[in-house]
């Protein structure tokens, strides 16, 4: 860790920070929530942030049915939700963030 310049670390641990990244975006979508360098972080906490158009989209999509049989037809509602929800989950949390959360991760034992 470069702690003269924050910056050069975000660099510096590029993929460490998109695996953490990855890594907690999959917790949130298993388990509702996910800490974020000690602070919790629910779903919904993210659904509120979401332009209600977005929601809008999404309840549509969930609805409509696209082919028969339903069993057939693409899970596109899906898809599209967890995109903006991790549109909205990167963005709310930096990579300054996200390192800081992967190095404590690391460094407990």
């Amino acid at each position: 860790m470069n702690a003269n310049n924050p910056a050069n670390d975000v660099y510096e641990y590029e993929s460490e920070i998109a695996d953490t990244r990855d890594d907690m975006f999959w917790e949130l979508q298993l388990d509702g929530n996910v800490f974020v360098d000690g602070t919790k972080v629910e779903l919904h906490d993210l659904i509120e942030k979401m332009d209600d158009e977005v929601k809008d989209n999404i309840i549509s999509s969930l609805f409509r049915r696209t082919r028969e049989p339903l069993a057939d037809q693409e899970p596109v509602a899906r898809i599209y939700a967890c995109e903006q929800i991790k549109e909205i989950f990167n963005s709310n949390y930096s990579d300054e963030v996200v390192l800081s959360h992967y190095v404590d991760a690391n460094s407990e034992f």
